[in-house]
């Protein structure tokens, strides 16, 4: 079996085993229902998540600088995270708890991986999006949304993370449930440089079709993982009375849904366009034409 086959392989049995575990887990965590022991759980969702988004930009920009990119999202999120653990900085003093395991340099993988999946599937949604509505965008315009789209994540995922599941504890405060604002403005910069890293490692790196079209395989994983993201922070903060956080992530949730709609829409417009311009250029044959 070929390398590409295998990774295809890889990369939808670790989606069918997220999206298998998603509602259950989601419905868990709104209740309060997490069972005793199985907390282990949330590193391993973390995991597989950032193992489908790191295999899904392999599949489409190669092996090497599918490598190249997952490992430098990697790497960026356990530095800045190793250091933040260690000094308070950028994001402000903190801790993890014991909720979280295993742990590299202080630092739960599961975290890790979890930059890898926010920022990967904020990014290649954002090209999807303005690569299909509008051709012609400004690069840094690009990555200034893809950047903020993940920046939103963590503003919906404090409130779940802090409180209700206990993942670390903030020994600063701020206005926004507590935590300070140094985290928000240092995810927004580092978001920023991962989307721009990403960016170097692959579209500008390797010759690759515009994001939507039939050539970039699995289009619909970056934009599912994204949404199912928004939407389970979103609902966990709702069922916990923090709508401030909620209603952060549905105007959010609500846009990107609308917005992939249209997009769908538009794609089909033009394949049915494409294949009728087709059958009108395909050359008359008259040995099928039907005798009277």
């Amino acid at each position: 079996m070929r390398k590409t086959q295998v990774n295809r392989v890889f990369m939808l049995t670790a989606f069918g085993v997220y999206c298998w575990i998603y509602p259950s887990s989601v419905v868990l965590v709104m209740l309060d229902r997490v069972p005793v022991g199985t907390e282990w759980m949330a590193s391993f969702m973390l995991v597989v998540g950032g193992l489908v988004a790191a295999s899904w930009v392999t599949l489409n920009y190669g092996l090497r600088q599918g490598l190249l990119a997952s490992g430098g999202l990697f790497g960026l999120g356990l530095l800045v995270e190793s250091v933040g653990v260690a000094t308070g900085f950028p994001f402000g003093r903190y801790n993890y708890t014991e909720v979280l395991s295993p742990k590299l340099l202080g630092v739960p993988v599961g975290i890790i991986f979890a930059w890898l999946m926010v920022v990967l599937s904020a990014f290649f949604t954002t090209r999807y999006l303005l690569g299909n509505l509008r051709p012609h965008w400004n690069r840094w315009a690009g990555l200034v949304i893809a950047a903020a789209l993940a920046l939103a994540s963590d503003f919906l995922m404090e409130p779940v993370a802090v409180y209700i599941q206990n993942y670390w504890t903030w020994h600063d405060s701020g206005l926004y449930y507590g935590v300070p604002e140094a985290n928000f403005v240092a995810w927004g910069f580092i978001s920023l440089l991962m989307v721009w890293l990403l960016n170097r490692l692959t579209v500008e790196s390797v010759p690759a079709p515009t994001p939507g079209s039939p050539r970039l395989k699995f289009m619909f994983i970056p934009p599912a993982l994204f949404l199912m993201n928004l939407t389970m922070f979103t609902l966990v903060n709702f069922s916990h009375n923090n709508y401030l956080a909620g209603a952060i992530g549905l105007p959010v949730i609500v846009v990107c849904l609308g917005l992939i709609v249209v997009t769908a829409r538009k794609n089909r417009k033009t394949r049915t366009a494409k294949e009728g311009r087709k059958a009108l250029e395909t050359p008359y044959d008259p040995a099928f034409s039907v005798k009277e």
